[in-house]
Parts: structure tokens; C-alpha cells; sequence
């Protein structure tokens, strides 16, 4: 993308978000049709930051004070190699709608980044992808229990390896 129809698109987005921000709007979950019909990558986008923060969450908790460390931690878990191999042992316990969403998000076009295999960064969008729709969609118990899956057996691989 040029510089120019970066800059353009910036300041689109930016009187998108005071418009929405004039209408005093708050989150308000979709249905899961409407979830479902929206853009993989985007729902993706929002997985990530909701597992992020769920991670965040459960690393803080140890109370250790050097972010250096927590940062580390974090990472590990939330790199696409973790997410990918939860992905994997998640992927048989899928809802069909959550498949639909994960195959949609594995087929986007996306750039794979060069500290993933394509395979793992393609799986850990749909992991995200996932997460995002149980999100958009106020799906929180089961958000939760995804993530808590995922943490477990991202613990269990960290510990083993």
C-alpha cells in the first residue's frame, strides 16, 4: 500500500471513530449469523487481542514484577506456533459454525510473517478468527472455555519443552 492511500484510509477510519464516538456507542454482541458473514481477518484481529488479554490476565496473576519476564511469557503463548498446535488438538471439538469460521479465516490471504510456517500462522488466524467470533458474538462462556483449553495445552507444551 503507498504512503498516500495509507494516509487517505487513516483518515477515513479517524472520522469513522468520531462519528461512532458521538453516538456514545458501547459493545453489544451480534448474532451469530451476522458474526459469521463478517471478514475472517477481522475476527481474527479481535481473537487476538482477546486472547492476549486473556493471557495477560493469567500470567499477572503469578505476581511477578519484572514485565521483562511477563512479557516473555506471554509471548510464548500467544505466538503463532502455540496457537497453532492448540488449534490443533482444539480443531476436533469445533462447533460447526466455529469451523466455518476457522476455514474461512485459514484460506484468507494473509502475509505469513518469517518466524512462522505457513501452516501455523495460517492456523493460528483461524484459532483467532475463532476466538473473535465467540467474542463479536457474546458467546463468553464458551470463549472462555476455548481459551482455557488452549492456555492448558500451551502450559503443558512450555513445561515439556
Amino acid at each position: 500500500m503507498k504512503f498516500k492511500q495509507f494516509q487517505f484510509l487513516k483518515q477515513e477510519a479517524i472520522k469513522k471513530l468520531i462519528l461512532l464516538d458521538t453516538e456514545h456507542s458501547s459493545f453489544v454482541p451480534k448474532s451469530a449469523s451476522e458474526v459469521i458473514a463478517s471478514d475472517a481477518v477481522m475476527l481474527a484481529y479481535i481473537g487476538d487481542a482477546v486472547y492476549s488479554m486473556y493471557i495477560r490476565q493469567r500470567v499477572v496473576e503469578m505476581s511477578i514484577s519484572k514485565v521483562q519476564v511477563l512479557h516473555t511469557l506471554v509471548t510464548e503463548f500467544i505466538c503463532a506456533k502455540s496457537q497453532s498446535k492448540a488449534f490443533e488438538q482444539l480443531e476436533s471439538i469445533l462447533t460447526e459454525d466455529e469451523q466455518t469460521i476457522a476455514r474461512r479465516a485459514r484460506n484468507s490471504n494473509v502475509n505469513v510473517p518469517k518466524s512462522s510456517s505457513v501452516r501455523e500462522y495460517r492456523n493460528s488466524t483461524a484459532f483467532e478468527a475463532v476466538l473473535g467470533f465467540l467474542y463479536e458474538s457474546g458467546q463468553q462462556d464458551r470463549l472462555n472455555e476455548l481459551m482455557q483449553e488452549a492456555y492448558s495445552i500451551t502450559l503443558r507444551g512450555l513445561s515439556h519443552g
